[in-house]
């Protein structure tokens, strides 16, 4: 069951550097100040949703190994 659900953590992760690729590829646009600093809000949110997928995974992987 634990690898179900650290597969499908594994492809939320995936889907999120997607996001996070695209908008370094945005950023490299001609933007105004407010587009830039919508990005970054969004850049902040995905990176922090990242971090609680890598605890969910490293919590769920401690667990299979006690």
């Amino acid at each position: 069951m634990s690898d179900l659900i650290i597969e499908k953590l594994l492809e939320k992760r995936d889907s999120y550097l997607t996001i996070l690729k695209h908008l370094s590829f945005e950023l490299m646009m001609d933007l105004t100040d407010i587009e830039i600093k919508e990005i970054k809000e969004v850049e902040k949110n995905t990176l922090d949703q990242l971090k609680i997928i890598q605890q969910e995974i490293a919590q769920i992987l401690s667990q299979n190994q006690s």
